[in-house]
């Protein structure tokens, strides 16, 4: 094993600039899958909390909750009597809207529904919320006990009237952190009881988000948001977020075990519309959605394009008004689907169908707002969509997306760990060239001089959010970085998009806390790059294990330099050489190192030491599997 340091020269003249680096390279997915909404960015406590899938075994009782009562209780999960709804009475997936149902048999017995394992701090102030009915005038208890029952935190009662639905919020402190806290709604028989949804937060979420998962998106950088998919678009209906978060019913996904694994197929629409682009506000991101394009018709996708960005004297834009956003959204990006053409998605997966469809929506929804940006679907694997899908939609659309996941490390243990870290690490590489490949196609197909771009808005290493993430795949998103810094102009590359930050690469979500993985540190490095001018400063070397991109600040006089030492092995010497200038003075350096690549491994940040030699070339040394940012003043 080579272990030695090599030493590579950069010679950098702060002259040579070209394009200026697109914020929207650094982009993220925010889709409503595995557990990028539930435990991840939504503050929702309760499991199941709207009643849907099947009943548990035997027992009549939704999943996730557990029966309070002798065994002649009675539970039933009610369809006929449910509190939540879809927009309009079109007919969805089954089992989407029920209340839990439960009848008291015996005489003076408490019966009802429990919830256990949920994570309450201390001093901590909760809003809980419920939607009750019954028969009877019922008073029904609530309880937040410990975790083994012992301690009942705090009590509240409710008398349920027997008129409607009975809508009752309690707020409250526990004493102690309890990780697996209960929650209990009894009442006593013989009665029987309605309850339409069950909603927990903390007082102080975010409209219904996590507001320490929102400060750590706003620290990795989050320029444009693409959402609520991804695959989710394809079964999300916007229509939806019209109602009241609690009154949305839970929509199940087509997909069910790829796409909601750990919510048995259901997504409980915490984030709508409006909450998205609230957060897209709070973190100065671009809102960028996706259409479903394989179940609404061009009228529904164009009327979504007026409730964003109408006037409050539109159909459309009058109901956002009345919804407290009299001013418009403005969300200028719009993709054309997902992944139709690979043939997992509902709608037309042939070029040429789905080049009709397409055409159809732009055209409905640039009448509604001529400026919109588009981005077009497609299988880029295929010829087809380079002769019948692109060519009639190019006077439609502003992007192709592209998406691609390389294959993780297969093992972790010698002699072939450090291979396969090797092998992950070329797979950029190998994407810059497949790039080029489908530039020049693009550009064949392409009718006229109209320049279309590339949307890279899905990108990780697969199956990242079924593992614990760690340095290997923080290098290899440094060097993707790398790759649209360097190739914006050359390539067209407009949008990047990480799929997806929360839970599934850059931020890890616990029960009390959240921070940030290797992915996330080096995306918060990089946060100079955006904005700043592409400096030429050569190409990686030539075995792909020493990336950089370097970058000006024009407002600021200041050369900003990200280095990849891609080597799982071997430390790396650099010698910056800065042309045209009377001297430099390196003002930051800063390096994200680790002693090993294994899973859950993450990076050390620190000072990066570097030494003006004689001749003003300054000198750096990288440790293996590390990434570095140089900052350097200009002066003359």
């Amino acid at each position: 094993m080579n272990t030695g340091a090599e030493t590579l020269n950069i010679s950098i003249n702060p002259q040579d600039n070209g394009a200026r680096i697109s914020p929207l390279l650094f982009g993220h997915n925010i889709e409503h899958t595995r557990s990028c909404m539930w435990r991840g960015l939504s503050a929702q406590l309760i499991r199941n909390r709207k009643f849907a899938g099947k009943p548990q075994q035997l027992v009549g009782l939704a999943m996730q909750w557990y029966p309070i009562g002798p065994p002649q209780t009675y539970f039933l999960l009610d369809s006929k009597n449910a509190y939540t709804r879809h927009y309009t009475d079109e007919e969805r997936q089954e089992n989407e809207m029920h209340s839990q149902y439960i009848q008291g048999c015996v005489a003076g017995e408490r019966c009802g529904i429990g919830q256990d394992g949920l994570p309450l701090e201390a001093k901590r102030e909760y809003k809980l919320r419920l939607a009750t009915k019954s028969a009877y005038d019922l008073p029904v208890r609530i309880d937040i006990l410990s975790a083994d029952r012992g301690t009942t935190f705090c009590s509240f009662d409710v008398n349920v009237s027997p008129v409607d639905w009975n809508v009752n919020e309690f707020t409250f402190e526990v004493d102690a952190t309890d990780s697996a806290a209960h929650l209990e709604i009894t009442f006593a028989g013989p009665a029987d009881l309605h309850i339409g949804f069950v909603s927990l937060l903390p007082a102080d979420s975010f409209h219904g988000m996590r507001r320490d998962v929102v400060d750590l998106l706003e620290d990795v950088g989050a320029p444009i948001l693409r959402w609520p998919g991804g695959n989710f678009a394809g079964d999300y209906r916007w229509q939806d977020g019209l109602l009241d978060t609690d009154v949305r019913a839970p929509l199940n996904t087509h997909l069910e075990v790829e796409m909601l694994p750990h919510t048995f197929g259901f997504d409980f629409h915490e984030v709508g519309t409006d909450e998205f682009v609230t957060l897209c506000k709070e973190l100065g991101a671009e809102p960028f959605i996706s259409i479903n394009l394989g179940l609404d018709t061009p009228e529904i996708c164009a009327a979504w394009v007026e409730y964003c960005n109408g006037s409050d004297n539109t159909d459309w834009g009058k109901r956002r008004a009345e919804r407290g956003n009299a001013k418009p959204f403005n969300v200028k990006y719009w993709s054309l689907g997902n992944e139709l053409g690979h043939g997992h998605m509902i709608g037309p997966n042939n070029a040429a169908a789905y080049a009709v469809k397409a055409a159809e929506c732009a055209q409905a929804m640039r009448k509604v707002d001529p400026s919109i940006i588009l981005v077009m679907s497609g299988d880029w694997r295929e010829e087809e969509w380079f002769t019948d899908g692109l060519p009639p939609l190019a006077e439609h659309i502003d992007c192709i997306a592209w998406h691609q996941y390389d294959d993780a490390l297969l093992s972790y243990l010698e002699p072939n760990a450090d291979r396969e870290f090797e092998r992950l690490m070329r797979d950029p590489d190998l994407t810059q060239e497949k790039l080029k490949v489908v530039r020049q196609k693009m550009d064949e197909a392409i009718p006229g001089d109209k320049f279309i771009g590339i949307s890279y808005d899905e990108w990780n290493v697969w199956f990242a959010w079924y593992r614990t993430p760690g340095v290997a795949e923080g290098i290899h998103a440094a060097k993707m970085l790398n790759l649209f810094s360097r190739n914006t102009a050359s390539l067209g590359i407009q949008i990047g998009c990480f799929f997806e930050p929360i839970n599934e690469g850059a931020i890890a979500v616990d029960s009390f806390t959240s921070r940030l993985t290797p992915t996330g540190q080096v995306y918060s490095l990089y946060k100079p790059h955006h904005g700043n001018i592409l400096v030429d400063a050569g190409n990686p070397s030539a075995d792909g294990c020493i990336d950089w991109v370097a970058s000006m600040n024009d407002k600021t006089d200041t050369l900003v330099l990200t280095i990849v030492n891609s080597s799982p092995n071997r430390t790396a010497g650099v010698q910056l050489q800065v042309k045209g200038n009377g001297g430099t003075a390196v003002s930051e350096g800063v390096l994200l190192s680790s002693k090993d690549f294994m899973p859950a491994s993450v990076f050390d940040v620190q000072s990066l030491p570097a030494d003006n030699n004689d001749d003003n070339a300054i000198s750096v040394r990288l440790p293996k599997h590390s990434v570095a940012r140089l900052t350097i003043d200009l002066h003359s």
